[in-house]
């Protein structure tokens, strides 16, 4: 528990070295830890939501009102089991790495929640349109993109001190890169972890400077 707490420290004094003058930084770390710390200790409300929901919608292919209403809530309660497993998981996420950069958005990757937050009503996600084949694509995308940031997320590392040093400032680019580095490393196992359940299409913390690890890097060869 100590290392990890002095390695936490090491970090935000990198991160707080680097972009003391950000306000955007610091700014994003407060919203994702606030946002965090909401979800993780509201998702459960997604269970009676999702009830709520879906008697609401009901089942389209039941033509009686009373059954389609019936079936549709039953529907909603296991959504609701995963949504909430959904928004609790990315909460923890944003919460324990408030300090991390992040991807910048999460349009397309991994199924979509509702709407920021349990208790409103947004825009429900179906796996079966336009096809089921094209409703799970998400999940795939959001494995690939964890399995990536895990395992290569090291490739920040030499990507920014490439681009700090061409800007005069080989430290500054060091330590963007171990916080790079470290950032992809936590989203990339929150990512694998959680593939199959939803997650916010927005990340209101410190954007990445590319989608991938070696972005960066990539940059510096072209």
């Amino acid at each position: 528990m100590r290392r990890i707490i002095a390695l936490t420290l090491v970090i935000l004094l990198m991160t707080s070295t680097v972009y003391a003058a950000t306000d955007d930084a610091v700014q994003g770390m407060g919203a994702k830890a606030i946002r965090g710390a909401v979800n993780l200790f509201t998702g459960i409300l997604e269970v009676p939501m999702q009830v709520y929901k879906g008697f609401n919608k009901g089942f389209e292919f039941i033509k009686n009102e009373a059954g389609s209403k019936t079936v549709g809530a039953i529907l909603g309660l296991f959504r609701g089991f995963g949504h909430a497993a959904g928004r609790m998981s990315w909460g923890a996420l944003e919460l324990f790495g408030f300090w991390s950069a992040n991807p910048e958005d999460n349009v397309g990757v991994g199924i979509p929640l509702d709407a920021e937050y349990a208790w409103e009503m947004g825009e429900q996600y179906s796996i079966f349109e336009p096809s089921l084949e094209e409703g799970v694509k998400p999940i795939g995308r959001k494995l690939g993109h964890g399995l990536a940031n895990a395992f290569l997320g090291i490739a920040e590392l030499p990507g920014q001190t490439i681009n700090g040093t061409l800007e005069g400032n080989a430290i500054k680019g060091l330590g963007r890169g171990i916080w790079f580095w470290f950032s992809r490393e936590l989203y990339g196992i929150g990512s694998i972890f959680s593939c199959i359940v939803p997650n916010p299409e927005d990340n209101p913390g410190y954007p990445f400077d590319g989608k991938w690890p070696w972005s960066a890097l990539y940059a510096e060869v072209e």
